[in-house]
C-alpha cells in the first residue's frame, strides 16, 4: 500500500500541473481581446456610418421691398425640418444670404421637436429677414429676377448631415403678391457647398470641407404694361411730335426747328428721370439702347430741318414738292428703323 501511495502522488501532481498550465494559457488571449476592444477608436465607427438625412421644406408667405439699389429683398417664410437621428438641424441652420443677422427672426412652432408615430422628428421655423440677391438690370424695364433663399448647416459637414428638399410640400402661398412685380414660378433643390478650406477646423480631416445646402428660388418679372404705358408711350409721343415737324412746309423753319429741338430736350430729361431710380451700372440697359436710337432719329430730323432751312434762305430750294417728298420718305424710314430697332434690341439684350 505504501508503494502504491508513492506512485499516485507524482501522477496526481503531474496532472494538476498540466491543468494549471492549460488554464493559464487561455487567459492571455482573453485579456488581449479586451485591451484591443478598449483601444479601438470610436471615430472609426462614425466615419463608416451614413450621414443624417434631413428633409427641408420652404413656404414663403410674404415678399416685399425688392430694392435694386441695394440688391436686397425682404421675405417671410415657413421652413420645416423632418429627420431621424440625434442631431437637431434647427439648432445649427444658417441662412447664408441674410444680410442683417440682427434683424433675422426665427420663431419655432414647438418649444421642442415633436416625434411622429414612425419615429421621425419635426420642427418648423417662421423666419423673417432681409436677404441679398444680385440683380441684373440689362433688360430694364423688361427684366426678370430670381429671389433666392439659401439654407446651410453651419456646424456639421456633409459626412454628418445632409439636406434633402421637400418638393411635394413646398411652394408659394396663394396670397403672395409683390407690388410692381409678377410672380412667375419657383424651384427648390438640395446641394453641397464646397469650401476650398477647412475654415481652420482640423477635425474635418482635410484642407477642404463640404456642407449640405438648400436653395429655394422665386422668379419674378416686371409687368409689360409698365414698359408700354410708362416708358415706351412717352417716347412715341416725342417721336410723333418730331416727325410732325418734318411734315410742315419747308418754309416754316422756325416752327420745324423748335419742335425738333424741344423733342430732343424732352428726351434728355425723360432719360434722366428713369436713370435716377436705377443704381450706377457699367453697361447700357435695354431702355438706354432704345433712347440711343431715339436720339439718333431726332438729331437726324433736326439736321434735315436745318439743312433745308439753310437752302431755303439761299434760294437753293426752288422745288418745295421735292423737299416735302424727302420729308415724307424720311418719316417713313425713321418709323421703320425705330420698329426694327425695338425688335433687335429686345432680342439681343440678355
Amino acid at each position: 500500500m505504501a508503494k502504491n501511495r508513492g506512485m499516485f502522488r507524482p501522477n496526481s501532481l503531474r496532472l494538476t500541473l498540466l491543468l494549471a498550465l492549460f488554464i493559464a494559457g487561455m487567459f492571455p488571449p482573453l485579456h488581449a481581446a479586451v485591451d484591443k476592444k478598449k483601444t479601438a477608436p470610436p471615430q472609426q465607427e462614425k466615419q463608416g456610418a451614413a450621414p443624417q438625412m434631413v428633409d427641408v421644406g420652404v413656404w414663403p408667405t410674404v415678399i416685399y421691398n425688392l430694392d435694386v439699389h441695394s440688391n436686397t429683398f425682404y421675405m417671410t417664410a415657413y421652413v420645416w425640418f423632418i429627420w431621424r437621428g440625434e442631431i437637431d438641424p434647427t439648432q445649427t441652420v444658417e441662412f447664408t444670404n441674410n444680410v442683417e443677422s440682427w434683424g433675422l427672426t426665427k420663431a419655432k412652432t414647438y418649444p421642442n421637436p415633436i416625434t411622429f408615430p414612425d419615429g421621425r422628428k419635426y420642427q418648423c421655423l417662421r423666419i423673417e429677414g432681409r436677404f441679398f440677391q444680385p440683380f441684373s438690370l440689362k433688360r430694364f424695364p423688361l427684366e426678370n429676377h430670381t429671389l433666392s433663399l439659401s439654407i446651410e448647416d453651419n456646424t456639421y459637414a456633409a459626412d454628418r448631415l445632409v439636406y434633402r428638399f421637400d418638393q411635394r410640400r413646398s411652394g408659394l402661398d396663394s396670397g403672395l403678391n409683390i407690388p410692381g412685380w409678377t410672380v412667375d414660378s419657383w424651384r427648390g433643390a438640395e446641394g453641397v457647398h464646397h469650401y476650398n478650406t477647412n475654415l481652420g477646423d482640423e477635425t474635418v480631416g482635410g484642407d477642404s470641407s463640404d456642407y449640405g445646402t438648400i436653395l429655394f428660388e422665386v422668379k419674378v418679372t416686371r409687368p409689360v404694361n409698365f414698359f408700354v404705358w410708362k416708358m415706351l408711350l412717352p417716347l412715341l409721343i416725342i417721336l410723333l411730335a418730331c416727325w410732325t415737324a418734318l411734315l410742315l412746309h419747308p418754309s416754316q423753319l422756325a416752327s420745324r426747328a423748335a419742335m425738333t429741338g424741344t423733342a430732343l430736350l424732352t428726351t434728355v430729361f425723360m432719360q434722366q428721370g428713369y436713370t435716377s431710380n436705377l443704381p450706377e451700372v457699367n453697361y447700357l440697359v435695354l431702355m438706354d439702347k432704345i433712347y440711343v436710337v431715339v436720339y439718333l432719329l431726332i438729331i437726324l430730323s433736326l439736321v434735315q430741318v436745318v439743312i433745308q432751312g439753310a437752302m431755303d434762305k439761299k434760294h437753293l430750294l426752288d422745288d418745295y414738292r421735292k423737299a416735302q417728298l424727302i420729308d415724307k420718305v424720311s418719316v417713313l424710314l425713321q418709323a421703320m428703323v425705330f420698329a426694327i430697332s425695338l425688335f433687335v434690341i429686345n432680342a439681343t439684350t440678355r
